[in-house]
């Protein structure tokens, strides 16, 4: 019988470790090229990502537009929509009341029920309408 306490392996499957060169980055963003690994940080909300050659996958901060008003990264889905000018914005770049504003145009189901592309468009002819225009 073999004695493990002393080192001897006899009776003992022997395993294989394949390692990755340290150097090798798993699944890299398209955008910053870090690792979108499962293990990794980057991990969490990775995207799928096909342009031209590349078919792979961007992490969140990089998926994100940039902010039409002070040209910051927005962290991915976390943009508002004003109008065509002001399509990708952060929340903190409006004003309270434009922040209301797209609040109840989500809230009433937005670009996807209102026949309207943006809350700025959708405001303007409830206005029209209240004021008897």
């Amino acid at each position: 019988m073999a004695d493990h306490r002393r080192g001897d392996r006899r009776g003992v499957a022997e395993m294989t470790y394949v390692i990755k060169d340290a150097m090798t980055i798993i699944d890299p963003c398209f955008h910053c090229g870090q690792s979108t690994a499962p293990g990794y940080g980057k991990w969490v909300n990775r995207i799928g990502w096909v342009e031209d050659d590349f078919d792979g996958w961007s992490c969140a901060e990089c998926a994100g537009y940039e902010c039409d008003v002070c040209d910051e990264t927005i962290y991915l889905d976390e943009d508002r929509r004003w109008n065509d000018t002001r399509a990708h914005v952060h929340e903190e770049c409006l004003s309270k009341e434009q922040n209301q504003i797209i609040t109840m145009f989500n809230e009433l189901g937005g670009d996807w029920e209102l026949p309207y592309d943006d809350a700025e468009a959708w405001f303007t002819d409830v206005i029209k309408i209240v004021m008897g225009k």
